[in-house]
Order: C-alpha cells, then structure tokens, then sequence
C-alpha cells in the first residue's frame, strides 16, 4: 500500500479518490473501501467512527500491511477525506534486518499510543430536570 487520500461516504463506500490514484483505485469507486484494503475494517473502522460521532479530525499511527501507516481522517459533511500515509515496512531480507523493523514499528506505535483518547460518553437530547 502506498500513501492514498480518498474521500469515503457514510457507508465508507469510496467516493472520491485524488488525482494520482485515479488509476489504480477508480474501479473502487462506489465500493466499500474494504474491498480496496482487505482487513483495514477493525483498525481503520474504529478511527472513522470515532472522526464521525466527534464531528472532528481524528489523527493516528496503525500497524496495517506489514507496516505502521500515519492515517488523519476528517470529516467532511456525511462523508470522510482520508489520508494513509505508509511509514515503515517489515524488512525480512534478513533476521536483523528483521529485528530493527519491529524495533522502529514498536518505537512509532508507542509514541502515538499517548495520543490515543478514551471514547467520548454519550450524549443525551434531553436537558436533565
């Protein structure tokens, strides 16, 4: 996965894609953005929600595709524009190759981890008496 910016609906349906990824992702159009990036539902899903219950931008570093990815998510009316910026990989070539990419992908998850808030408690309509 290289870095994408796309525009997903309330249904997290792609909607729109940025110029440059045009070409590999306009057959996605239309399609939920799961179909694009098989097993990104549980750690992207929970970011999205989070972005649309606070109607703020929701910013986070995750561990997806053998890599952490910097994912900002705002939203944007009914729909969300999202940014997946790759920064690490795993590199396998060998077993110490190995062991300095798990360090650094442990060094940039943890960093981000401070960031991380509790889910916000729910709102009630009603004023109590």
């Amino acid at each position: 996965m290289n870095d994408l910016d796309f525009v997903v609906d309330g249904r997290d349906r792609i909607v729109q894609v940025a110029d440059e990824h045009r070409a590999t992702m306009a057959r996605y159009l239309g399609h939920p953005l799961w179909v694009y990036l098989p097993g990104a539902e549980p750690v992207l899903g929970p970011i999205f929600e989070e972005a649309r219950e606070a109607e703020e931008i929701v910013e986070s570093t995750v561990f997806y595709a053998g890599g952490t990815v910097d994912v900002r998510v705002a939203p944007t009316g009914r729909a969300l524009a999202v940014q997946l910026k790759r920064r690490t990989e795993l590199n396998v070539r060998t077993l110490a190759t190995l062991a300095q990419s798990l360090r650094t992908i442990e060094t940039e998850l943890a960093a981000r981890a401070h960031e991380r808030r509790d889910p916000r408690a729910p709102g009630f309509r009603r004023a109590l008496p």
